[in-house]
């Protein structure tokens, strides 16, 4: 177990009495929830992962993306832009 022997496994046992006493039955069970929560999101993780290498490269690649297109000529892309319309002038200001 972690390369360690039993005489470092009481020591450290007898850590965790000294520092969480009657508290520790409760801080192991947070402990080993914690621990299987962490196992279960790498699973996760590691399943879509896995998912995601399997799915064709070429699909993806193909999207182009919504904002450019051709212009008429066919000349390449173009942007759109909003219009930028300055405020009026107010007549009333003193």
């Amino acid at each position: 177990m972690f390369g360690l022997g039993p005489l470092e496994i009481v020591v450290i046992g007898a850590i965790a009495v000294m520092l969480y006493g009657k508290r520790l039955p409760e801080v192991g069970r947070s402990v080993g929830q914690s621990i299987g929560e962490l196992r279960k999101q790498f699973t996760t993780l590691q399943r879509e992962m896995d998912i995601s290498s399997h799915l064709d490269p070429m699909a993806s690649s193909s999207r182009r993306p919504a904002s450019r297109r051709l212009d008429d000529a066919g000349a390449g892309p173009t942007t759109q832009a909003p219009r930028f319309d300055p405020p009026p002038a107010a007549a009333d200001q003193a």
